[in-house]
C-alpha cells in the first residue's frame, strides 16, 4: 500500500433539500480520497460538507454576548457587515439567531500545509445561499486545523485591493519562507501577495500588499472528479495515517469479525454447583470488530438444550480436564420497526424499575399532521406508552392502541392556567429520587403580542405562551412508586422559574425542550430559548427553582444548524459530556449537532468557554438501510434490555413533496475507536449477517 494518498476540496452545485444537498450543505468544503484500487475519488461523509464557514455576530454584540459563538471566537469586527443593529438578546448577554449573527457559507475551498506541516484553507466567504457579501472584493476566508477532523476559524485574510480577490490559493515557498498567496481579480488578470506569517497576517488586519503576477501557476484541479455535482477545488497529498483518521471519522464503519472467547469449567465440581457453573456461561457475549479498529459486545442467544446437556454431564461428574464442549448460538439483534411510532415527535424512551419490576415508557409529542400545537382539532395530549420490552411500544407491536393521556387539553396547571396546547418535548427523568417529566404546554393567546401586533393565535393555543414545566410521580410513605400509568398519580404541573421566582426567558417568555445534566455532584437543567441552548444549575430536591443564572451555550452559528439549536440530551462517557442538540428548522433539513464538556473534573458548565462545538453535524439526512430518512433529529440517549446505547430521535414524515409531521426511530449507538458516537450505522453494518451465528468452546480443567 502507498505511504501517500490524494486528497480533493471541493464543494457541490445545490441540488435539492431532498438529498440533504441545499445551498446550505452545497456551498460548504467536502473532502474526497482517491482510491488505490479503482483510481476514482471516494467521497467522505457521504459526499456532505465537512468544513463550514462560520457566521459572523453583529458590530454592536457586546464581548459578554457573543461568548457561546465558538466557531467565531477568533473573529474581531467584520469590516464588511454594514449593519449596527442588535436585538434585546444582547443586554441579557446573549445572541439571537437569525438578528445578531449574520450566516455564511464559501466556495473554491483551496487546501494547504502550514510551515509545520499542519493544514489550512483559504477560500472565498460568501453569504448564506450562495450570493457575495462584500468580503471577495478585498479579502479571504483563513482556517486552520491538525487534522481536518475540526477547524479553528480565523477570520479573514485582507489585501491591498477592492478590485476583487477570486480563486484564492496559498503555497509556502521554503526556499523563502514565505507564503505566497494567488488569486485572480475581477479584471482576469492574476495577482499575487507574500507574508511571512499568514496567521500573523489575519490577525494584525492589515491589508497585504499585491502585485501583479502572470506567473501563477494554476493549482486547483481542472477536471471532472467523476463526483456527482462536485466543483473541484485542489488535490494534496496526505500520509497514510491522516488518511486512516480521515477514514474513521468520515467513512463507513462495519462489522469485521465477531467472536467469543474459550470458557473453562472446573471437572472437580459436581452437583447444583456444577450446573450453575455451565449455566453461568450462557450469560457470555460476543465481542465485534469492526473496519476502524473499534469493538461492541452482544448479548448471544445460546442454543439452551445444548447447554443443559453439558451441565446434566457436568452435575454428575463426566466432564474430565482436557475435554471441551461445543455450544452454539445466534448474536442477539434487535431491528426496530421504522418508523417506530409514526407522528410522535421529540421522542424519549425510558428504562425504568417500578418498585422491582423492569419497565420501559415511551412519550412525546404529538405531531398528527405537522400540527403539533393543537393536533387532533384540538384535542392536545401527552402520550405516554408503558411496556416490557421496547420493541412492544412501537406502533408495529400495538404501542399507540396502548397509550395513556397523561395530560390533555384544558388541564390546570399549578398557577390555575388552562394548558390548552403544544404539550412539547417531554422528557421522564429521575430527579432527586423521583421519576419526573418535563415539557413544555402552552396557553391560549392574548389579544395582542408582546410587541403589541395583533396576535393570530388569540384565544387559541399560542406556542410563544409556553414555557418549561415539571411534573412528578407520587410515591408512597415507604418511598415506593405509584403507577405511572395512572394521571390521577403525577403531580400538578409547575413552570420551571429563575432563582428569582421569574420566567426563564424575559426576551421572547417560551422555553421548551429541557433536559437534566448531572456532573461532579451538581445538577443542570438543558434548555432551549431564543434559538439556542442555554443551562443552569438547580437542587434536585427542588427542581422547579434554578440555582444559578442561566447562560447561553450553544448558537447556531453554520448554515447547516442555521436558525435554532433546540432539543439538547446529555450522556457521559470515558471521562467526556456528549451534549447532542438539533440544528436547522423543524423539517426535512434538521441535522443533529454535538458539543462536548470535560465530565468529573468539576468544571463549571454555564461557562461556554467549557463546551466544543463539533463544526459539521453527528447525524443528518441520507440514507439507512437503502431509505432515505430526511430532518433527523431532536434525540435521547438510553439503553435496550441488554443495557446497549440507543438513539431515539425522530424524522420528517416526507412523501412526494409532502411533509406530514414527524416519527419517532430507534437505532443503537455505536463508538468509533477514536470515542466518536456513530447515530446512523446500519444493521449489516452492525452486524455481518455472516457472522451472526457463533459458536463458544468450553474447556474442561481440573483449576478454577
Amino acid at each position: 500500500m502507498s505511504a501517500n494518498y490524494s486528497l480533493l476540496c471541493y464543494t457541490r452545485e445545490a441540488t435539492g433539500r431532498e438529498e440533504a444537498n441545499n445551498e446550505d450543505i452545497a456551498y460548504s468544503m467536502h473532502l474526497a480520497l482517491r482510491s488505490h484500487i479503482t483510481g476514482q475519488w471516494e467521497p467522505l461523509n457521504e459526499n456532505y460538507g465537512i468544513f463550514f464557514a462560520a457566521g459572523m455576530p453583529v458590530s454592536c454584540a457586546t464581548a459578554k454576548s457573543r461568548r457561546a459563538c465558538s466557531a467565531a471566537s477568533n473573529f474581531g469586527v467584520d469590516l464588511f457587515d454594514e449593519s449596527c443593529s442588535a436585538s434585546d438578546a444582547v443586554a441579557h448577554g446573549a445572541v439571537m439567531p437569525g438578528l445578531d449573527i449574520t450566516l455564511k457559507s464559501l466556495r473554491n475551498p483551496f487546501l494547504f500545509r502550514l510551515k509545520d506541516g499542519s493544514f489550512a484553507i483559504a477560500a472565498t466567504r460568501i453569504a448564506r445561499g450562495g450570493g457575495p457579501d462584500g468580503s471577495e472584493r478585498s479579502a479571504f476566508l483563513l482556517a486552520v486545523s491538525r487534522d481536518l477532523t475540526s477547524f479553528i476559524q480565523l477570520g479573514l485574510v485582507t489585501l491591498h485591493t477592492r478590485k476583487g480577490v477570486n480563486r484564492p490559493s496559498v503555497t509556502f515557498d521554503a526556499v523563502t519562507a514565505r507564503y505566497v498567496i494567488s488569486f485572480t481579480g475581477d479584471d482576469g488578470r492574476s495577482y499575487s501577495a507574500v507574508t511571512e506569517d499568514i496567521i500573523a497576517a489575519v490577525r494584525s488586519g492589515e491589508p497585504l500588499d499585491i502585485m501583479e503576477d502572470v506567473q501563477v501557476t494554476e493549482s486547483r484541479s481542472p477536471y471532472d472528479c467523476g463526483i456527482p455535482n462536485a466543483v473541484p477545488g485542489n488535490v494534496i497529498s496526505i500520509t497514510e495515517t491522516e488518511a486512516k483518521r480521515l477514514i474513521a471519522r468520515f467513512g463507513r464503519v462495519y462489522n469485521v469479525a465477531a467472536t467469543v472467547a474459550p470458557q473453562k469449567i472446573n471437572a472437580r465440581t459436581r452437583g447444583e454447583d456444577a450446573r450453575s457453573a455451565v449455566m453461568a456461561l450462557t450469560r457470555t457475549r460476543a465481542e465485534l470488530a469492526y473496519s476502524d479498529g473499534s469493538t461492541a459486545t452482544r448479548v448471544v442467544d445460546w442454543n439452551q438444550e445444548q447447554f443443559e446437556s453439558i451441565a446434566e454431564e457436568a452435575s454428575k461428574g463426566r466432564l474430565h480436564a482436557g475435554e471441551s464442549r461445543t455450544v452454539e448460538g445466534r448474536i442477539r439483534q434487535a431491528v426496530y420497526p421504522v418508523p417506530f411510532a409514526v407522528e410522535r415527535a421529540d421522542p424519549s424512551i425510558f428504562a425504568w424499575n417500578f418498585n422491582g419490576r423492569p419497565m420501559f415508557m415511551f412519550i412525546a409529542t404529538d405531531d398528527t399532521d405537522g400540527n403539533c400545537i393543537d393536533p387532533n382539532n384540538g384535542a392536545t395530549h401527552m402520550p405516554l406508552r408503558v411496556a416490557d420490552s421496547i420493541e412492544e411500544l412501537s406502533d408495529a407491536e400495538g404501542g399507540r392502541d396502548r397509550e395513556i393521556d397523561l395530560l390533555k387539553c384544558g388541564d390546570l396547571n399549578s398557577e390555575g392556567r388552562e394548558m390548552t396546547g403544544c404539550f412539547w418535548a417531554p422528557e421522564l427523568h429521575v430527579i432527586g429520587g423521583r421519576l419526573s417529566i418535563l415539557f413544555m404546554p402552552c396557553f391560549d393567546g392574548e389579544a395582542t403580542n408582546l410587541d403589541g401586533a395583533p396576535n393570530n393565535r388569540a384565544d387559541k393555543p399560542d406556542m410563544w405562551t409556553g414555557s418549561c414545566h415539571i411534573m412528578q410521580l407520587r410515591q408512597h410513605s415507604d418511598g415506593t412508586d405509584f403507577d405511572p400509568r395512572e394521571p390521577e398519580n403525577w403531580t400538578i404541573p409547575q413552570p420551571i422559574l429563575n432563582s428569582d421566582g421569574g420566567m426563564l426567558n424575559p426576551i421572547q417568555r417560551i422555553s421548551l425542550d429541557m433536559t437534566v445534566v448531572v456532573d461532579s455532584g451538581r445538577w443542570y437543567y438543558a434548555w432551549q430559548q431564543v434559538g439556542s441552548i442555554w443551562i443552569a444549575s438547580f437542587d434536585p430536591a427542588n427542581p422547579a427553582r434554578l440555582t444559578s443564572t442561566p447562560a447561553q451555550i450553544i448558537v447556531p452559528e453554520f448554515a447547516w444548524d442555521n436558525m435554532i439549536a433546540e432539543g439538547p440530551n446529555a450522556f457521559i462517557r470515558d471521562g467526556k459530556i456528549y451534549l447532542i442538540y438539533s440544528g436547522s428548522l423543524v423539517g426535512i433539513d434538521y441535522t443533529t449537532g454535538l458539543v462536548t464538556a470535560p465530565a468529573g473534573q468539576g468544571v463549571d458548565l454555564t461557562d461556554p468557554a467549557n463546551w466544543t462545538k463539533l463544526d459539521y453535524p453527528l447525524q443528518k439526512s441520507g440514507l439507512y438501510n437503502g431509505q432515505w430518512q430526511l430532518g433527523t433529529g431532536h434525540g435521547m440517549w438510553s439503553h435496550d434490555e441488554d443495557g446497549n446505547l440507543i438513539y431515539v430521535f425522530h424524522s420528517a414524515e416526507y412523501e412526494n413533496g409532502r411533509y406530514g409531521g414527524r416519527d419517532a426511530q430507534v437505532r443503537r449507538v455505536h463508538w468509533s475507536v477514536e470515542g466518536m458516537p456513530i447515530l446512523d450505522m446500519q444493521t449489516a453494518e452492525e452486524l455481518n449477517p455472516d457472522y451472526a451465528c457463533i459458536t463458544m468452546q468450553i474447556n474442561v480443567s481440573n483449576a478454577d
